[in-house]
């Protein structure tokens, strides 16, 4: 019997979380395929599919729980230091003497090497098997009668953790404080991206205006991690250190003002009003979201030779 199809915001989110786990699980490098590319695009895909679960964490329970957790699994699994691969497009914004950039350059590429070698052995067969699996599982969640409630209420906290994490970091500009701000604002804006459909004008905005925010951030994050990683370099003079720390902390002024003038913009409300916002947005769509296939049992484990995806034979590929 065909299965019934069920219009709905609850189905439509449980639906996009299925996507990017089966988006994922197809993303990981194949032979001949520039693997650092292809990694940071199932990375990408992994911190979106992230977001969405927490959406259903409330409410879901467990097996939302559970997936989250292999979601994350996953993305360490995949994410090596994201450090060696941002680093050298820093430096090459920084008007460094050569000597400098040379030696700083020659250890990124020397640790990036290390990194390759350690990761030479994932199973990315395995672990592809392991998302659709996963992706099979969400499409049997029973969302149907939830309504669009309990999805506010989870924007609602990533709102709040955000707005929150923002208080503690900006006046402090502290490193950890700002790099957990910008984790919440990613949520934030993977979160509205599958309620587009409620008011696509004003939630591209918002998204647009969040997006500055996190890029921002990410570049100031970036600078900090570039301040790190040049002190505890012996290869480095304290003199040239201490010519590297002045550049990236002029570099770092501006970018502290802008995310600070964006935040005081988009986390003006209080959670409250922002909830009730979003909630007569959601609740009087533009649009409505389209309808979505009721939940069904899950698919039995795909079999090893179905796995591969990675053109090494043995499910096995080099992950930079």
């Amino acid at each position: 019997m065909t299965a019934s199809r069920k219009p709905g915001w609850p189905p439509h989110c449980r639906a996009a979380l299925a996507r990017a786990l089966r988006l994922a699980s197809r993303q990981f490098p194949r032979a001949g395929e520039d693997e650092a590319t292809r990694v940071h695009e199932v990375r990408k895909t992994l911190k979106g599919a992230a977001a969405l679960a927490r959406l259903f964490t409330d409410f879901v329970g467990a097996p939302a729980e559970a997936t989250l957790d292999t979601i994350n699994a996953a993305r360490r699994k995949v994410g090596r230091a994201r450090d060696l691969d941002i680093l050298p497009g820093v430096i090459a914004t920084l008007d460094l003497p050569a000597e400098t950039r040379d030696a700083l350059v020659a250890v990124i590429a020397e640790q990036r090497e290390a990194e390759r070698r350690a990761h030479h052995d994932l199973d990315v067969g395995g672990l592809a098997a392991e998302l659709r699996a996963l992706a099979d599982s969400v499409e049997a969640w029973d969302v149907e009668a939830a309504g669009a409630t309990p999805l506010i209420a989870a924007l609602r906290r990533t709102y709040r953790s955000a707005r929150r994490r923002g208080e503690a970091a900006l006046p402090s500009g502290g490193a950890r404080e700002l790099h957990a701000l910008r984790v919440r604002v990613v949520d934030l804006v993977y979160q509205l991206s599958v309620f587009e459909l409620a008011w696509p004008a004003m939630m591209r905005a918002t998204m647009r205006e969040l997006q500055r925010l996190r890029t921002a951030l990410g570049d100031h994050n970036d600078l900090m991690v570039l301040a790190e990683f040049a002190a505890a370099r012996p290869e480095l003079t304290p003199e040239r250190k201490v010519a590297v720390a002045v550049l990236i902390a002029k570099r770092r002024r501006p970018l502290a003002r802008r995310a600070a003038q964006l935040y005081a913009r988009l986390f003006a409300e209080r959670p409250a009003a922002f909830e009730r916002r979003l909630a007569a947005y959601i609740e009087n769509p533009r649009r409505k979201p389209p309808a979505h296939k009721s939940p069904r049992a899950p698919r039995p484990a795909a079999k090893t030779a179905d796995a591969p995806p990675a053109g090494h034979g043995g499910g096995t590929a080099h992950i930079p």
